[in-house]
Order: structure tokens, then sequence, then C-alpha cells
């Protein structure tokens, strides 16, 4: 994986990336949000984030777009404790403050970066889209910075050991410049919570902020968010966690977010084998798949992955799950095999048995060898097993071939 601040230099030597790299007079800081990693998640919060801060802006708030949001949490939901921050927070999302909202993207991808710029350019024209060349741009111009990296290795590069990461960056900041860090990338917790400490010794504020809900989710606004950090941070958060998605849970102190989402993908991808095993075994004792899953869904077999992600074509009436597009899209088999990896992980720091956790990262590592399925969603595991399936009926019997005459 090569490094995110990696040089661009073609694109800084583009057109287009001049015409958008150079704030105007009207953009300010204190409403200006960046985004770094533009992956299929991360392209479609971005769009999501950008867009509906601009009509929070335009409407003040009292748009068709909701400005609040579900926040389950321990300890008081109200916006105390925020300082100057708070009040940046609310100029820029709830109220057609002085300084109009710009934004800030960072990605290797340049055509990711550009395709977003063009994009809120054609959609709103009068504001600013920029693109920067590294992290610590990104930090420079913005107070708001979300994050979202593939995993662990990249999380350290992008924070603290690429020469122009984000928390020396933060260390050079003007005393009193206030600035707020959200990470949804699904990490290593140790990781994580070492990064949270060094923004924080740094002067910044910071969540981790993982989600659940998928590329469709991302794309429709209805992410659930499990996040941890301090309450006052929590607060500060949420307004832009509204903008991406339908609901937050303050799971607890920095990490717990994490704990919480690596504990649901755990889950999750044992139930998507499970599943593909029993549509798998319905049909070749003659069940039609859609019968199937209609007994599955109204039964207590039901689950995400046999409601929404069902791995058989035709087995849901207008489905959009990844296997009607040859499972193209949705999670890649090679992110959940990551996550079950840091399950294990997690499991044995703290000494908590995985019995099938453990199977089932080995059927996703078996999967994943495949280079060609590696990408693909991790319901793939279904035409896996139907193939193993299909190699088993086609093997001649064993022993004596003449006994059964």
């Amino acid at each position: 994986m090569r490094p995110l601040v990696r040089s661009i230099q073609p694109l800084l030597r583009s057109q287009r990336y001049h015409r958008y790299h150079t704030m105007t007079k009207g953009a300010n800081r204190s409403t200006t949000i960046g985004f770094i990693g533009l992956g299929r998640m991360g392209f479609e919060m971005a769009l999501n984030l950008f867009t509906k801060s601009i009509v929070a802006h335009q409407t003040g708030g009292a748009s068709g777009t909701s400005t609040t949001t579900t926040v389950d949490s321990p300890g008081n939901s109200g916006g105390s404790g925020a300082g100057n921050m708070g009040a940046y927070a609310k100029t820029t999302i709830n109220s057609k403050a002085d300084f109009p909202p710009a934004f800030v993207v960072c990605d290797v991808n340049v055509d990711a970066m550009q395709t977003i710029v063009k994009k809120m350019h054609e959609k709103f024209p009068e504001y600013e889209v920029v693109v920067a060349k590294d992290p610590s741009e990104v930090i420079a111009l913005s107070s708001t910075v979300v994050t979202m990296l593939p995993s662990s290795p990249q999380v350290q590069s992008v924070y603290l050991n690429a020469p122009n990461a984000i928390v020396p960056a933060l260390s050079k900041l003007a005393q009193g410049e206030p600035t707020l860090v959200i990470d949804s990338t699904t990490l290593d917790i140790d990781v994580a919570r070492d990064v949270a400490q060094k923004v924080e010794q740094a002067g910044a504020m910071m969540v981790d902020a993982p989600v659940s809900g998928g590329v469709a989710g991302a794309r429709a606004g209805t992410l659930s968010f499990m996040v941890g950090g301090p309450q006052p941070s929590i607060t500060l958060a949420q307004p832009y966690l509204t903008l991406m998605g339908a609901r937050s849970i303050h799971c607890g102190p920095s990490g717990s977010g994490l704990a919480a989402k690596i504990c649901n993908n755990m889950i999750l991808g044992v139930q998507q084998i499970a599943v593909a095993e029993g549509m798998l075994l319905g049909q070749r004792m003659g069940l039609k798949p859609d019968v199937l899953a209609g007994v599955l869904n109204s039964s207590t077999g039901r689950c995400w992955s046999s409601e929404v992600n069902n791995p058989v074509p035709d087995a849901l009436t207008n489905s959009s799950a990844p296997c009607t597009r040859e499972y193209e899209g949705g999670f890649a088999t090679a992110l959940m095999l990551k996550d079950m990896n840091l399950a294990l992980h997690a499991a044995r720091t703290v000494t908590s048995p995985l019995i099938l956790g453990t199977t089932a990262k080995d059927v996703y590592e078996n999967v994943a060898k495949q280079s060609s399925l590696a990408q693909k969603d991790f319901s793939v595991v279904y035409q896996v097993l139907k193939v193993a399936a299909e190699a088993q009926t086609t093997k001649p019997p064993s022993g004596d071939q003449g006994s059964q005459r």
C-alpha cells in the first residue's frame, strides 16, 4: 500500500489543481471542512458531508436535511464544554454565517479528487472545493477534518509518521486555533488510542467514529456511527456525523467506537457465511431461493445478511444486493478479512474465545487468496461454497463401484 502522502506532482501541474487549490478571500478556516481518504465509502461520505453542509448553510439549518441526529450516550449530549470549536461547528452547519463553508480533499487517487471537485462545482459553483497536496495542508486550511483510511498502517502514516502528517501540522498551528478530527477508519484499537492521545497533546479534539451501513448507506446518508471519545468532542462532532449518517452511538472513551465496530463486523462475517451455507443447502434439497429467503426473513434466521445482503441472485424481490451485479461494489472480502483479523487480535489481547470467528477468518482468507474475488463483496463466499459443492457432486464415488448393483 503506497502512503497517502505520496507525491502528486502531475496533479500539482494540472490546470484543474491550480483552479481549486488557492482559497479565495471568502473562505475561512473556521468554516472549512477537510476530508482525507476518498475510497468507496469515503467518497460517498464526503459528498454527503459537503452537499448537506451547503444546504444547511443556505437554509440556516431549516432545510429538508436534518441537522440533528440520534445520539445514544452515557453522558450529556448538550452543547456545553466545546468552547470556541462549538461556536464554529454551529456557525458552519446551522446558520447563514459570514463565511460560507468551504471544503478540502486529499487522497492518493487523483481521479477521485477531481471527480468530487467536478461534482461539487457543477452543483454548487459558488462554493469552493480545494485539492490539498498532503494532510498537513488539509490541517492548515480546515478546522474540521474527517479521515476514512484503509487500516492501521495508513492511519499511522497520515497522522504520525509521514513528513507532512497531521499531528506535526497541528503543532504548527497558531495557539488557540481550534481543530476537530473525526476518524472513521476501522483499525487496531491500540493504534487508534495512541493516535488520539497524540492529536490531543497537539491541541486538537478527536473522536473515533467507524461506521456501519456499507457503501449503499454512505451514499444514502443512512450510516450508523459508533463513536468513542470525550463527551465534549462527541458533542462537537455530532452535527458533522448527522450530515453523513442517521444515527450516532456514543460507546465510551477513545477506542470504544472501534471496539463496538470490531464486534459488529465479526458477527456480520460469521452471519454471512451461515446464510450462504443455509441458502446453498436449501437449494440442494430442492427449495427455490426466493421461497427459502422468504422463510428466513419471516423467521428466527432473519438477519441483515439474509434480508439485505442475500448472496443468491433472485432470492429477493427488487434487490440491489451485490450478488445481482456479480458481487461488485459492497464491502470487499479483503476488508472483511482485515476486520476478522482485528477481532482475533483483540480477542487474544483480552483472552476471549472466538471459535466461530476463527473459522470465519479462515474462510475469508481462502476466498481472498483468489485475486479475482478479494475486492468483490464478501457475500461472494456463497459462490465459493457453491463451486466446492458442485465439485464434490462430480467426484466419482469412492470404494467398491460394484457393491451397489
